[in-house]
């Protein structure tokens, strides 16, 4: 699974741990003391890490989530969502002052930011204490706070919005059960267990219904109905505006009308090929009064597409991407939808909105807005590959960017009849008047400086540019507001080694995160005022974090690339106990940043290898999609060679004689691949590793199996094998030796070398598929271990479980890099050869 797909699929992380005492006086480059000792394990797992954070509208207040140390937590059954409970609210005056908590710790529930009212009175606030989460409103002057007894849904699309300082709707599960994203990793177990117990009692059935037909799934249970709800904080009254499955709403700028996006029937699959995340669901859109409840739907059989739900500035109509009922998503168009429910399409032409082979589901959306009457949409031309800005409407299309050099892949804000967005180093304008307009010198530098959390919603992230006419923009000096391209003199002066992120903007303040090997800084500017609000993790300061060095080389193509060589902290490279050689195509770590939450989510991490007298090398491999897929495992032996060549060449006196490589997920795909060609290295590590393309192809998860009404798409594992990383192009039946090139299981006789091989059971990458590479290894009188963790997913949340993760790879490297690995046990007899054997190897 791509680094970006696990970044996207776990980590709603920017956002999750805890947080240190305020520290307003600190200078914005503080370095700390020297280095003491290197870091441990205990050390990252008593992190602390700030989440979610927002100024006010009127850049007043700002308002952060300080998440106290990870391994606090009560419970470590929700994934990388585990410091949610552990979060406190912190707030603070812009223009100076104490550093305040929003309301008072409890530790036994964790608080989490919501939205500001946009007169910056009120802010909207959740509390989850156990397996219960509630919405709250806060007055921020007081800080008085009322529990509304609503609880909110967190997953489908925007969940709650403002219509004014005093009332707020909200997307709320009737049943108060815990959204999705909360219940699908914590709750299985019990959910399992109350099945079981029915089997048991023997007076009603326990089981599931899944049946297909002309590519139509249906189900004999369906998710719970919700509610939309119309909060008014003046009267304490609720208005239910919307029942049923509500996957996304959107106010209108006049705050009269919303539209509600709900599912609907089943939606047969496209024909062709499968695709991962496809839409199961037909999408209805209804307009919505406030004052009477009165709702218009949109006429005829209209199936929208998630991630674009956009008003005009008028409020008259809302852009969609939509088919009707009957067409393939491929015949789909841009479309308004009027106050009334009638509909007009914009001519677009041949133009296509996504990549060549791909089209809309879940996570691919087109990206389009308003520009007075008309349209912008981002799109390509049939056969190119290049994706321009277009204004669409009544006549042929007309590009809009085809003058920069990259066009810019989101726009960042709505100025009137023209958009502003960043692209070639610079803050441009177009689609007005002045056509394509540089705002700012070119000196290349410019970037945008708003950083969304992956709890922000698709549709804000990429679909829903702010109408304003100023931008926060990121400069090699620091974070700053333009305006007109001309700077307000707003700018933080935050200095990051690692990375710095934007938090939060407002036209007059600014906020900045800074995330540098383990320490973590929150920094504040606006007029008269630049200065860091928090820091974390200061102690990192005095601890030795092993640094990644890089190693420059070419890679298999002959491109100049980089890969990155961490050594434990004092240690020569002829002092190590060997080399661990991390691999996962198309990703390297430069090891900038740490925290807790990573060691479940980006498992597993270098510094922690670094830190047991290990060197990791980190090798720099070519995307998996970059050759033809018969000579994809070759190429990973390719690209692995030049990356160790150039470190021992960068590094001498590395252990030649005491290599192993180590993968997570696809890379413990491509580690075990390289293991079944000729190698120079003596052993393996396979984690969460897809072994064998045809079994996880059609295999449900764990989730698909408990709760198919949620989770369970019959398109999602073959197209990950289909169209995914495997890149197998079609099912099983279709391409027999494919298939069996493709998988290491298929070739584990060609295996030499010991393997570790570890998994869990709710790993969405079936366990299966270690457990039948265990089997094939004993089958030959091979050396192979299987340490399996139950109630972890594809990265191990307990901290108990991440430690022991660590000591069994640590042992199993000190084992097979060690005299060990050089003499049989005691007792071993020879096995056979398996008959037939696979073809050898070219």
């Amino acid at each position: 699974m791509h680094l970006s797909t696990r970044l996207a699929a776990a980590l709603a992380l920017a956002c999750l741990t805890p947080a240190a005492p305020a520290v307003a006086s600190q200078d914005l480059q503080d370095g700390g003391s020297a280095p003491e000792r290197t870091v441990s394990l205990d050390d990252i797992l008593a992190m602390e890490t700030f989440g979610t954070a927002a100024l006010s509208p009127d850049g007043s207040w700002v308002i952060w989530e300080r998440r106290r140390p990870y391994d606090t937590a009560p419970r470590f059954d929700r994934s990388h969502r585990t410091g949610w409970a552990v979060s406190e609210l912190k707030i603070a005056r812009v223009a100076g002052g104490a550093v305040e908590p929003l309301l008072p710790p409890n530790p036994d529930e964790g608080l989490l930011l919501g939205s500001w009212s946009p007169d910056s009175r009120r802010v909207l606030v959740f509390r989850l204490r156990d397996d219960r989460l509630e919405a709250g409103v806060v007055e921020v002057a007081t800080r008085a706070v009322v529990w509304t007894g609503l609880t909110p849904d967190l997953i489908n699309g925007v969940s709650s919005a403002w219509l004014d300082g005093d009332r707020l709707v909200l997307t709320t599960r009737p049943d108060h059960s815990l959204p999705w994203l909360l219940r699908f990793d914590g709750t299985g177990q019990a959910e399992m267990n109350r099945r079981w117990e029915r089997t048991a009692a023997g007076r009603e059935p326990s089981r599931t219904r899944i049946e297909t037909r002309a590519g139509l799934v249906t189900l004999d249970a369906r998710t719970p109905a919700l509610e939309l709800v119309v909060l008014d904080l003046r009267t304490g009254e609720r208005q239910v505006l919307a029942e049923g499955e509500i996957r996304d709403f959107a106010v209108s700028p006049d705050r009269r009308r919303v539209a509600v996006l709900t599912s609907a029937e089943g939606a047969a699959r496209d024909p062709g090929p499968a695709v991962q995340s496809a839409i199961q669901t037909r999408s209805r859109l209804s307009l919505v009064e406030v004052a009477s409840g009165a709702a218009v739907a949109a006429e005829g059989s209209f199936d929208v597409a998630p991630h674009l739900l956009r008003w005009s500035p008028a409020g008259d109509a809302v852009l969609v991407w939509a088919r009707e009922d009957g067409q393939v998503w491929a015949d789909a168009a841009l479309w308004a939808v009027g106050q009334d429910g009638r509909r007009r399409a914009f001519e677009t032409g041949d133009l296509q909105p996504f990549e060549a082979g791909r089209g809309v589901d879940e996570l691919r959306f087109a990206q389009a807005d308003w520009l007075g009457g008309e349209a912008v949409l981002r799109a390509r031309r049939p056969g190119g590959d290049r994706f321009d800005w277009w204004r669409v409407g009544a006549g042929a299309p007309r590009p809009l960017t085809t003058g920069l050099a990259k066009p810019p892949a989101r726009l960042s804000a709505v100025s009137g009849d023209e958009v502003l967005a960043f692209a070639d180093g610079r803050l441009w304008a177009f689609g007005g008047a002045r056509g394509l307009s540089a705002l700012t010198p070119e000196d290349g530098s410019l970037t945008d400086g708003e950083t969304f959390t992956l709890m922000t919603p698709s549709r804000i992230r990429a679909n829903e540019p702010p109408r304003r006419t100023w931008v926060a923009a990121r400069t090699p000096a620091g974070t700053e507001i333009l305006r007109d391209g001309l700077s307000s003199g707003v700018r933080s002066t935050q200095i990051c080694d690692g990375a710095l992120l934007g938090r939060s903007a407002a036209e007059t303040a600014v906020l900045t995160l800074c995330l540098d090997a383990g320490v973590e800084t929150l920094a504040l500017a606006a007029p008269a005022t630049d200065r860091v609000l928090d820091r974390v993790n200061e102690t990192f300061g005095s601890l030795q974090l092993p640094q990644a060095r890089p190693i420059p080389h070419l890679d298999r193509l002959g491109r100049e690339t980089t890969s990155y060589l961490y050594l434990p902290p004092g240690r020569r490279p002829d002092e190590v106990r060997g080399l661990i050689v991390m691999v996962y195509p198309g990703s390297v770590d430069s090891g900038r940043h740490l925290d807790a939450t990573a060691l479940g989510i980006l498992s597993p991490r270098a510094q922690v290898l670094a830190s047991e007298n290990y060197a990791v090398l980190w090798a720099a491999l070519t995307s998996e999609d970059e050759g033809p897929r018969s000579d994809m495992m070759d190429d990973f032996v390719r690209g692995a060679d030049l990356a160790v060549d150039a470190a021992l060449a960068a590094a001498p006196g590395l252990p030649e004689d005491r290599m192993a490589v180590l993968g997570h997920s696809f890379g413990g795909y491509t580690a075990l691949a390289i293991a079944t060609r000729p190698t120079r290295f003596r052993s393996f590590v396979s984690w969460a590793g897809p072994l064998y393309p045809a079994s996880k192809w059609g295999e449900f998860g764990p989730h698909d199996r408990i709760w198919p009404e949620y989770a369970a798409s019959l398109d999602a594992s073959p197209g990950a094998v289909e169209g995914g990383q495997a890149m197998m192009g079609g099912p099983p039946w279709a391409d027999v030796e494919g298939y069996a090139a493709a998988s290491p299981y298929m070739q584990a006789d060609r295996i030499t070398a010991p393997i570790l091989l570890i998994t869990a059971d709710r790993d969405y990458v079936p366990m299966t598929s270690s457990e039948r590479m265990l089997t094939a290894m004993h089958r030959q009188g091979k050396w192979a271990r299987l340490v399996t963790y139950w109630g972890e997913t594809h990265s191990n949340a307990s901290p108990a479980n991440v430690r022991d993760v660590y000591r069994e790879i640590f042992d199993w490297l000190d084992r097979t890099l060690g005299e060990e690995a050089l003499r049989p046990p005691a007792g071993a007899a020879p096995m056979p050869e398996p008959i037939p054997r696979s073809p050898p190897s070219s």
